[in-house]
C-alpha cells in the first residue's frame, strides 16, 4: 500500500472487483471475494450516499476528442485498432486500451512482427459503459475475446504497489 498526499491508502485492484459494487452499486458478481477495502467500502454504501467512479486520465481525454465521444461522468474511453489481437490459451483475445497511444503502440509493435500489416492502424474507439452494457444484454460478438488492457503507466504503478 502507498500513502498519497493526505488521501489515505492507494492500492491495486482488478476492474471486476469494483465496476459493479461500487460504480455501479448493483452487488458483486461471480468472483473471488475482494481485498478487504473494497468489502468495507460496499459495505458502507449500504449506510451512506457515498459514490464511486471512474476517471479518465488526461491523455485519453484528449485522445477521445478526436473521435467526438461524449463521456458520461465516470465513463472511459476505450481504443481498439482493427486486426490486433493477441493469441491466448482461449484463442485470440482482442485488447481494449483506455489510452489510443497504448493502442497504436500495440499496434506497432505486432505489425513490426507482421510486415503485412498496413502501416497505420485503424483506431476505433467506444466506452466502457457502452461495452459493459453490450455484454450484459447479448449484443456484442465474440465477448469471450475481449480484453481490457490498462495504461502501461498504470501497470508499472500496479506492480510498484503490489511489491510493498
Amino acid at each position: 500500500a502507498k500513502e498519497a498526499a493526505g488521501a489515505g491508502t492507494i492500492k491495486a485492484t482488478s476492474l471486476d472487483q469494483i465496476m459493479y459494487p461500487l460504480v455501479f452499486k448493483r452487488g458483486r458478481m461471480r468472483m473471488a471475494p475482494p481485498p478487504p477495502e473494497v468489502e468495507k467500502a460496499e459495505a458502507e454504501l449500504a449506510t451512506t450516499q457515498k459514490s464511486y467512479r471512474l476517471i479518465p486520465s488526461k491523455a485519453a481525454m484528449e485522445q477521445t476528442k478526436e473521435f467526438n465521444v461524449n463521456l458520461s461522468d465516470g465513463n472511459l474511453p476505450l481504443f481498439v485498432a482493427d486486426r490486433l489481437a493477441f493469441a491466448s490459451s482461449r484463442g485470440p483475445q482482442v485488447p481494449l486500451f483506455l489510452e489510443k497511444s497504448d493502442c497504436a503502440l500495440s499496434y506497432q509493435r505486432l505489425r513490426d512482427g507482421k510486415s503485412s500489416l498496413p502501416e497505420q492502424p485503424t483506431i476505433r474507439t467506444t466506452t466502457l459503459f457502452d461495452t459493459l452494457e453490450s455484454m450484459e444484454k447479448g449484443t456484442r460478438p465474440g465477448v469471450g475475446q475481449l480484453a481490457f488492457y490498462a495504461t502501461a503507466d498504470d501497470l508499472a504503478r500496479a506492480s510498484e504497489l503490489l511489491l510493498q
